[in-house]
């Protein structure tokens, strides 16, 4: 790290703990009996936070201005070529002949590329194949989305064992999620279902962030014109029934009123209509560390908990609640530093200066105390500094777990040689880091 910033200034001098899981219901979409008329007149008013920077997205243009790529092993032997560039909506669907594949390394199979991985020649798998790998990566531009006008995705579900119950599920896609501490990633789908009984609105279900889904009934809750009010929390997205301060594992959640209002019913849309349809990657990239990767939407035969659910919403605080706790967002292990550093690695490579400057906080800090200045002014002028070769490289790097070298359980250090990518980095032009275990995540500290 005092390589990087010291070159860089010598050149511009020149996540509420829950409680026991209870059984839940889990429905699958049942597209017989809906109805577009009533999935629209039921679609919610969301109520986007005051000063919200991410609004939500066509996730159709989102994968229009993504690449397609595959993550092997956990992340270790990432591609450093994407399956697709640009991507076709269609391929990663059902209504084509031609979907996207991919092959597994192969054990014992030479790479072609400077690093340890193993080459191509394992089992191929489809885009449309659960988890297999794929991921769509955007570029950091994307994430600030497009605005109310983006459209909602709908899909109908039954209950298991009371035909008169029904619901219609409303997906909505934001580019990015980015609450602090522990959960900022790509892609970010929220939903909440409003619970019909003979066809008539019974009450609505919130798909909580780090809790059970919970349901407000109809009559308790805010509506406009028949369309129930749902507020978005500043930042990740999530789902509530008013406004105020709501527990999320190790941070909270804030709604508010005076944001911008989504009329989702004017752009509302069966989501087994999109032409990426069928699609069961990730909607972003994977640091591979709870709260970081780019999570999965909907797509066929997914199976939903809670949809049904009677447990009551909680009411919200007033104000930030005292000492938030919970589940640690980054594993206070070796390999949860290697996945935070390539966080960082990554970040670097696509000039994200948010993540960037999170990851590498106390070590910026400690620098502009020194005199130098603050972190985004300080990698505004680094990010200029490598070239578009290395940025390239970057944004696939991975880390040689021998090469690295572990002090203590809070402190490790990364040498530039631990660096695994298709560029050549010194200790110059990248250097080497030293990263420690603090709140409950991997920082850079030197």
């Amino acid at each position: 790290m005092r390589a990087m910033v010291s070159v860089a200034v010598s050149a511009s001098v020149a996540l509420v703990a829950c409680g026991p899981d209870e059984p839940k219901e889990y429905t699958g979409a049942e597209p017989s009996q809906a109805s577009a008329a009533a999935a629209a007149r039921f679609a919610p008013l969301v109520r986007l936070a005051k000063k919200e920077s991410v609004m939500p997205m066509d996730a159709t243009r989102f994968i229009g201005r993504s690449v397609l790529r595959f993550d092997h092993d956990g992340g270790f032997c990432r591609d450093e070529e994407p399956v697709a560039d640009p991507v076709d909506p269609r391929r990663l669907g059902l209504r084509t002949t031609d979907p996207y594949h991919h092959q597994d390394v192969e054990l014992g199979k030479p790479s072609s590329k400077p690093m340890s991985c193993p080459g191509h020649g394992g089992q191929v798998h489809a885009a449309t194949e659960v988890g297999a790998g794929f991921y769509l990566d955007p570029p950091t531009e994307v994430r600030k989305g497009e605005g109310p006008g983006a459209p909602v995705y709908w899909e109908h579900h039954k209950h298991k064992t009371d035909p008169a119950r029904t619901a219609y599920v409303y997906w909505f896609f934001y580019p990015y999620n980015k609450l602090s501490p522990g959960n900022r990633h790509e892609g970010d789908w929220e939903r909440v279902a409003v619970q019909l009984r003979d066809g008539k609105p019974e009450a609505v279900t919130f798909a909580k962030h780090g809790n059970n889904p919970c349901s407000v009934k109809w009559s308790d809750l805010k509506t406009s014109d028949g369309h129930p009010t749902v507020y978005s929390a500043r930042g990740s997205h999530g789902s509530y029934p008013t406004t105020g301060y709501h527990r999320v594992l190790a941070t909270f959640d804030r709604t508010t009123e005076g944001g911008v209002e989504w009329h989702t019913w004017d752009h509302v849309r069966p989501v087994d209509r999109e032409p990426w349809w069928g699609y069961a990657g990730w909607w972003g990239a994977q640091a591979h560390v709870n709260g970081f990767n780019g999570p999965m939407g909907p797509y066929p035969k997914r199976q939903l908990p809670g949809v049904f659910t009677d447990d009551p919403c909680g009411p919200a605080e007033n104000k930030p609640p005292a000492d938030p706790s919970g589940e640690q967002p980054v594993p206070r292990t070796k390999e949860g530093a290697i996945q935070r550093y390539e966080q960082y690695l990554h970040a670097l490579g696509r000039e994200d200066i948010d993540t960037v400057c999170e990851v590498a906080g106390p070590a910026a800090k400690k620098a502009q105390d020194q005199g130098f200045g603050p972190c985004k002014s300080t990698y505004a002028v680094v990010f200029q500094m490598i070239s578009p070769a290395q940025k390239k490289a970057l944004q696939t790097a991975t880390v040689d777990p021998q090469r690295v070298v572990v002090r203590t359980p809070d402190k490790v250090e990364m040498p530039v040689e631990a660096v695994r990518s298709s560029a050549t980095f010194s200790e110059s032009d990248l250097g080497s880091y030293t990263l420690e275990y603090l709140k409950g995540s991997w920082y850079i500290t030197d």
